[in-house]
């Protein structure tokens, strides 16, 4: 009887497959999840969930979660994008938002409501304990793009007069509440920070011993309140830390960022520059609405519009030359779209550089001669391979010497421009990828095309 009550509930069963897919749980809401297993769900991953739960309707986006428990509705909260858990949590009623607030890290809890109408952000705060609230209305106080942002108070702290045996104790009183109990801040009796000792440290001392007898008081991880956010990255990066240290201004530990957090950043970051170099929305979604995408793209697009008009303008003032050598405009387009893809890859590598502070002042002139020579070099070779192709086909020499000038020419530009563009970018204060790649193809396709049908009315008219 236990086995088939097992097989009906479908809760104590062994199933063969422990968690849902995502195709699966999709199948289910075409049915209102009908038939939907708690236990299995419970076993399905907060992100698989999240994909779910984005795409349902408002409605019933408070209906499924339901069906979840606090905690895991706050893991798949904290997962997703901060602008979807907001509208997720709008949907919910106070005393359940609270709840799967309560379950979240403050740093995770700040990064969702601080997307929230600020109506709905005070409503809720107000509705939480005092000490709780107080808590995030701090975090709340910092740029989202700094290390006080990002950072969780709940640190691990010790007094550099404290016992190792009192340090112990203390891990046991707190192990809940904390993370990353590997290390742990030893902090002056002012609440400077002081150096660090790890828990391996710890368990292999005297207990009598103090932890300023033993603590590493190298603090060169240590990071401001308002330091940006991609300086702590860089930061855990340099100094391969699982967390940094965040100082006020007065040297007092005030929090910790963790490398969960850091994997964040440099995700959101990839993800932002991805975007905005080709003009898209930072913080675009391929699920966001119609009008809110094409909000964020068009005015791009008219820019693009403005340097494409160049390109044509270019091509107009040829147009006699064309007509009495219509092989130049057979030719056109390979020019332009090698110096693009050559010049593609130098904006690569330069956003990459100067978002992880490998482009360093004084670096400019070295870096950009260089990235010139390398356009140069890729200029001879794909032009000669170019040139010999188009010379056998149209049976013309100055054709394929008009290819391959025009292709050393103008790769040496497109280089030379996608180490600018970013750099340029970034002088004037904008973000270095800021549809970087719109502004290159403006050269690629202006400048290319004048080269080549100069070349080309020079070497064959």
């Amino acid at each position: 009887m236990r086995d088939k009550e097992g097989e009906k509930t479908g809760e104590n069963s062994a199933s063969p497959v422990e968690n849902y897919g995502f195709d699966e749980l999709m199948a289910l809401y075409d049915n209102d999840f009908k038939g939907l297993n708690r236990l299995k769900l419970s076993r399905t991953s907060p992100h698989e969930l999240g994909q779910v739960l984005v795409r349902l309707a408002p409605e019933d986006q408070a209906e499924f979660l339901k069906k979840l428990s606090d905690r895991l509705a706050g893991e798949i909260l904290s997962d997703l994008p901060s602008e979807d858990s907001a509208e997720v949590l709008a949907q919910l009623k106070d005393m359940r938002a609270l709840r799967i607030l309560s379950q979240l890290e403050p740093d995770d809890a700040a990064y969702i409501v601080r997307q929230l109408d600020e109506e709905d952000r005070d409503r809720l705060l107000g509705k939480l304990p005092i000490q709780s609230a107080k808590t995030l209305y701090d975090l709340l106080a910092y740029d989202q793009g700094t290390a006080g942002g990002i950072m969780t108070p709940h640190v691990n702290k010790v007094h550099s007069e404290w016992t190792v045996d009192e340090c112990i104790a203390m891990l046991r009183r707190s192990g809940e509440e904390n993370e990353n109990l590997d290390i742990l801040y030893a902090i002056s009796s002012s609440g400077c920070l002081v150096g660090s000792v790890t828990l391996h440290q710890l368990i292999r001392s005297n207990g009598e011993c103090t932890i300023g007898k033993i603590l590493n008081d190298d603090i060169r991880s240590a990071c401001r309140i308002d330091d940006s956010a991609n300086q702590v990255a860089q930061v855990m990066a340099e100094f391969d830390c699982h967390s940094v240290p965040i100082v006020d201004h007065c040297g007092r530990l005030v929090g910790m960022v963790t490398h969960d957090d850091v994997i964040d950043i440099l995700q959101d970051n990839a993800t932002r520059n991805m975007q905005i170099l080709h003009g898209a929305g930072a913080e675009e979604s391929i699920h966001d609405p119609v009008a809110y995408s094409v909000a964020k793209r068009h005015p791009w697009l008219l820019v693009n519009l403005l340097t494409a008009a160049l390109g044509a303008l270019v091509v107009s003032f040829f147009q006699t030359q064309i007509e009495q050598l219509t092989i130049l405009a057979v030719f056109m387009t390979l020019i332009t779209s090698l110096g693009g893809n050559a010049g593609g890859q130098t904006l690569a590598v330069a956003i990459r550089s100067l978002a992880l502070g490998d482009w360093r002042r004084g670096d400019t002139l070295g870096i950009c001669l260089r990235e010139t020579l390398k356009g140069i070099a890729n200029g001879i070779l794909t032009g000669l391979v170019a040139a010999i192709i188009s010379a056998f086909l149209t049976k013309n020499i100055a054709v394929g010497t008009a290819i391959f000038l025009a292709m050393v020419l103008n790769m040496a530009l497109c280089g030379l421009s996608g180490a600018l563009i970013p750099y340029a970018l970034k002088k004037i204060g904008c973000d270095p990828a800021q549809s970087a790649y719109i502004f290159l193809t403006m050269v690629t396709d202006t400048v290319g095309m004048y080269i080549f049908l100069r070349l080309g009315c020079w070497l064959l008219l």
